[in-house]
């Protein structure tokens, strides 16, 4: 009877052992909800593997922009020093200023101490009502999360609240980088490679960011549906902040997720969920210059 026992013992610590080995590997799941014009997200985060799951819950287009700050500057002092830079740059394009008078303007105005921060990604533009999801690597440190959408008036969407301030911990999230992806992106300066192949359904795909500007907005990339009646020519000019109508609400078409700029050599995922038709990826920084790659979903 003993032995009996023992050996039923031995069976259930067997079962445990396998339902532990069996486990998913952990993950870290933030989900941030965007309304017009706020964030609701966790004010701190584990640092390491982190997925973004996005919802727009507003009546605008949004997206996200993850800025690591300097050690000794602090979200405060991003509002005071840089938030007015860009503001009043704005003001002087929509007065009349030229874009290149505007780039150099703006350079005058960006504090010394800019040069040290660093963008670490984000979710890119997604449509009014849409949930989308990206995963980043992110470091410990203090970060500025900011949208800068603009509104129909042209007034950027940061400027009505759409940014604040987020802390990444040095407890890592112990999640593991995803392994698989349907199509693989490489952005270098100004081109959009790709690898693999879209179909129905749900996908991942991995952005590896091969290179980025020296100076000016990064290399990144969103996903566009084009419809029949989409204009991309409209849409490319759509992209750059600094024209006119430049990311200004309503947007020419629909923005189904993607991924901010990172530092050179680092990798992003994200998700979609597609149906058959036509798309294009898209970048905010070169669309003007060829980076705009058309595809289709079969």
């Amino acid at each position: 009877m003993k032995k009996f026992c023992m050996f039923f013992v031995f069976l259930a610590t067997l079962s445990l052992t396998f339902l532990s080995c069996s486990q998913e590997p952990p993950t870290n799941v933030v989900d941030v909800t965007a309304k017009d014009y706020y964030f609701h997200v966790s004010d701190s985060l584990k640092s390491g593997w982190t997925t973004f799951r996005f919802h727009n819950k507003g009546m605008a287009h949004h997206f996200f922009l993850l800025t690591l700050l300097p050690d000794s500057i602090k979200f405060n002092r991003y509002l005071e020093d840089v938030a007015p830079a860009f503001g009043s740059t704005w003001d002087s394009i929509r007065a009349g200023m030229s874009k290149s008078d505007a780039a150099a303007l703006l350079g005058s105005r960006i504090p010394s101490w800019y040069a040290s921060s660093k963008v670490m990604g984000g979710v890119g533009l997604i449509a009014p009502g849409k949930t989308t999801e990206t995963t980043l690597r992110l470091e410990p440190g203090n970060y500025v999360m900011e949208c800068y959408v603009k509104t129909k008036e042209g007034v950027f969407h940061g400027a009505l609240g759409m940014i604040r301030p987020l802390t990444v911990l040095n407890e890592d999230s112990g999640m593991k980088e995803p392994d698989n992806a349907n199509v693989e992106l490489f952005l270098t300066n100004y081109k959009i490679e790709s690898k693999g192949k879209l179909s129905p359904g749900k996908s991942r795909v991995a952005v590896h960011f091969k290179e980025q500007p020296e100076y000016g907005l990064g290399n990144d990339v969103h996903l566009v549906r084009l419809t029949d009646s989409t204009d991309l020519d409209k849409v490319i000019k759509w992209m750059d902040w600094m024209n006119i109508n430049g990311l200004r609400s309503p947007a020419p078409a629909e923005f189904l997720g993607g991924t901010q700029e990172m530092p050179v050599g680092y990798t992003s995922y994200f998700t979609v969920n597609l149906e058959s038709g036509k798309y294009a990826w898209i970048s905010e920084s070169g669309a003007d210059k060829g980076m705009v790659k058309e595809f289709t979903v079969e």
